[in-house]
């Protein structure tokens, strides 16, 4: 069972680096910030913290907000 609930999220591109930033406002008002620097060759990112955040907002979060971010990084190498 999740600890606290997801009030809103973004996910957006760093401008001028390869990184994306997700922000993310919990129900008990504290901010999560992350930034998860993927490869532009690949589009392979590392994202650890998914586990910490499956624990703290329930595995249908963690498992949207992975879905999301590879979308993210998609989008900015289709860019490119």
């Amino acid at each position: 069972m999740s600890e606290f609930e997801v009030v809103s999220y973004t996910i957006e591109p760093v401008e001028g680096d390869a990184q994306i930033a997700i922000t993310i406002h919990a129900s008990d008002g504290n901010k999560w910030e992350y930034g998860v620097p993927y490869s532009p060759d690949t589009g392979r990112f590392t994202f650890e913290e998914l586990d910490v955040l499956a624990t703290d907002f329930g595995d249908d979060f963690a498992e949207e907000l992975e879905e999301k971010l590879e979308e993210a990084v998609r989008k900015v190498i289709d860019e490119g």
